[in-house]
């Protein structure tokens, strides 16, 4: 057996040690002179990535799984990609391309489990409006985590209230308009020329807070043909008119650019892999996205029966220049999105409910060009696109308190979409998604320290333009075509508990899906695109696991912390692929990092992230890659109050490994020369400094 597939198979029992220790879960509401007092509704500070969320406002989720994580989780120490800030966050798979800032391939319960270069199958929110464009698109290399409070991560369809569009979840990402202002300064350098840094600030003005903060990143990268750079800042302006009337104003801009050394063959990714292929030298891929975007919101009155309103518009381009096969995209557009959002706790007879009712849209226009990438110059134009699209959706919902430890929610949502694609010659074709998605839960909080809900629920995405356009020819006779695509659906049924012992705190969620008219983005044995498909009946099904062990506590304090992801996504009875699993997705995912803090100012952790099992390159199931197990270390050195240092070790081992694939295939039919394969990055080493003035 091969050395890599090895260490995957060790891999996936590393989480497994952790599952059997069942003890107890979160609080529950307390009877007080007969009165029935509600789950808390303030914000609080959670590091453990077992936790949820905790919300004092009009996007409070009471029902379904969900996490978060706080920018404070993320201090002293090396963040330089999207993945590494959401590891800690059970359920979200996120598969790395090159080893930067670049859009990763992003899911959540095999919701946008192709979508990469550009996501879909997950809304990204920030401050609860879409950061996404009008089609449900977004580009996550634009959004710097680390600007923001924390990331909230809503997993599943049973959060349709929030953004109904999209079959895998929520992640929100929050800015910091309600905290105290802080001034903090931050440097990191390290392997391949990287470097990064960024800066916060603000001041408080009677009943006005302003922040503003900005960062920079670039590397040279591990590979020829790797360079990147990005640049974001984000402006938040928050004014109380009274102590139950706020206003929130923000600006976010970012504008990135990165090379692309494309894929290798499988044994090329572990032979040679920083390596790059003659097609990937002659077309020189390369991207450069920017994105403007403002946003206003309003709150009002108090918790029991709030309401708010927001609006956003952003301005966007995207130049995607492609290996020859797909040429280069030039787009650039603008986009409109707003809600309106009220909740109110009420009693009807002596039961207590907690009503959400909430209504979206989005609109957005792009223009879209195609063109020949000559040699990495930009060659004759074939295809000249006007896209339109809007998404609207009416949300109505009900938690009622049944008992004071036992919840009942039920809610649905009315669901609009329409893709309009126009060419200059006057044709136009209409593509439009009206459906529902009803939804029921339930919440019961067993013991003070355990706690178990459930909940069954439908979802509708309708496709994007990236699935509803598609290159065919052979170069120099290229094409963009349309394709005649309906919107996915999926019906899912999911478990969980969630318990804390004191010094353990862990949870587990199971869920199935059924899934109808899935969209597939495929490409050929030889890489070419194909487009997307409609596939008929798929499953999705799987486990998503969070544990935090405090292994001790007082001077010198131990915590284990694990998160771990199982799999199994697959066609259900399908006619040429039968019961194949779907390809891209591997079978489990986990991460373990053992912490340690001294009484003396310094810090060191050990952790490791692993993929265990062989992931399928094609749907056929006829070409794999194994798993792989990295080691990584970090040490933190507090030198003053203000003043700290911290040093990461990446791939301690420098083990050689598959990241992840450039998309997926229908059939792979000559293996060894399909080159598909993203390797990983080797050993690297960084070292960073923060400085709180």
């Amino acid at each position: 057996m091969a050395p890599a597939a090895r260490a995957g198979k060790r891999a996936g029992l590393a989480p497994a040690l952790f599952l059997v220790l069942a003890l107890s879960g979160t609080g529950q509401p307390e009877v007080a002179d007969g009165v029935v007092e509600f789950p808390p509704w303030v914000i609080e500070h959670h590091s453990d990535p077992a936790g949820a969320p905790a919300r004092g406002d009009s996007f409070a989720a009471t029902l379904g799984a969900t996490s978060v994580v706080n920018r404070a989780d993320l201090g002293g120490r090396s963040v330089a990609t999207l993945a590494e800030a959401l590891r800690g966050a059970p359920g979200v798979v996120l598969l790395e391309s090159f080893g930067g800032f670049e859009p990763p391939r992003l899911l959540i319960r095999g919701s946008g489990l192709d979508s990469a270069p550009t996501s879909r199958g997950v809304a990204l929110l920030v401050d609860g409006l879409s950061f996404a464009r009008a089609d449900g698109s977004f580009h996550s290399g634009l959004l710097d985590p680390q600007l923001f409070t924390r990331v909230e991560v809503y997993r599943g369809t049973i959060h349709a209230a929030l953004t109904p569009a999209v079959l895998g979840g929520v992640l929100n990402a929050v800015t910091p308009a309600a905290e105290v202002p802080e001034s903090s300064l931050r440097f990191e350098m390290g392997s391949f020329g990287a470097r990064r840094g960024g800066f916060a600030t603000g001041m408080v003005n009677g009943a006005t807070t302003a922040h503003l903060a900005g960062s920079f990143s670039e590397q040279q990268g591990w590979r020829p043909q790797s360079h990147q750079q990005r640049v974001a800042g984000l402006a938040v302006l928050r004014h109380e008119f009274s102590p139950e009337r706020v206003l929130e104003l923000t600006a976010y801009a970012a504008q990135a650019g990165y090379d692309v050394p494309g894929p290798l063959t499988l044994a090329a990714a572990f032979d040679n892999p920083r390596s790059v292929t003659d097609a990937a030298r002659r077309d020189r891929p390369h991207r450069e996205s920017s994105l403007w975007r403002v946003a206003a919101q309003l709150k009002s009155g108090p918790v029991d029966r709030a309401c708010a309103a927001g609006i956003a518009w952003q301005r966007w381009d995207d130049d995607f220049r492609q290996l020859q096969a797909n040429g280069e995209t030039v787009a650039a557009g603008a986009d409109l999105n707003g809600h309106l959002t009220f909740a109110r706790k009420a009693w009807v007879g002596a039961t207590p409910h907690h009503l959400l009712a909430r209504a979206i849209f989005s609109v957005g226009t792009t223009d879209y060009q195609r063109y020949l990438n000559v040699s990495g110059a930009r060659g004759t134009r074939f295809a000249d696109l006007d896209l339109r699209a809007r998404t609207g959706a009416v949300s109505v919902e009900d938690v009622i308190w049944l008992r004071p430890e036992f919840a009942l929610g039920g809610g649905v949502t009315a669901l609009h979409a329409r893709r309009v694609i126009d060419d200059p010659a006057g044709s136009s074709r209409r593509r439009e998604v009206n459906d529902g998605a009803p939804r029921l839960g339930l919440r019961w909080l067993a013991t003070p320290r355990l706690e178990f809900n459930a909940a069954v629920s439908r979802g509708v995405e309708p496709p994007t333009f990236d699935d509803l356009l598609a290159v065919q020819g052979t170069y120099p006779n290229l094409a963009v075509v349309s394709r005649d695509l309906v919107g996915q659906k999926a019906t899912t049924v999911e478990f969980g508990v969630r318990a804390d012992s004191g010094r353990i705190t862990w949870n587990l969620t199971a869920y199935r899906g059924q899934w109808r008219d899935e969209l597939l983005k495929l490409a050929d044995a030889a890489g070419l695109p194909r487009g997307a498909v409609n596939a008929d009946r798929t499953i999705h099904a799987g486990l998503e696991a969070a544990v935090r062990w405090r292994l001790t506590d007082g001077a010198h304090r131990l915590v284990l912390n694990t998160t771990a992801v199982w799999n199994r996504f697959h066609f259900d009875g399908d006619p040429v692929l039968g019961d194949n699993r779907l390809a891209g997705a591997p079978p489990q995912i986990g991460n373990a990092e053992l912490f340690y803090a001294s009484p003396h100012p310094w810090s060191g952790a050990i952790g490791a992230t692993w993929v265990a099992g062989r992931t399928p390159v094609d749907h056929a199931n006829r070409m794999f890659y194994t798993g792989h197990a990295l080691l990584h270390a970090r040490l933190g050195w507090r030198v003053t109050d203000r003043c700290s240092l911290h040093a990461t070790v990446r791939n301690l081992l420098d083990r050689r490994h598959v990241a992840s694939t450039a998309g997926v295939l229908d059939v792979a039919r000559n293996p060894a020369a399909t080159a598909i394969f993203l390797p990983g990055n080797g050993r690297s080493f960084t070292l960073g400094l923060e400085w709180k003035p």
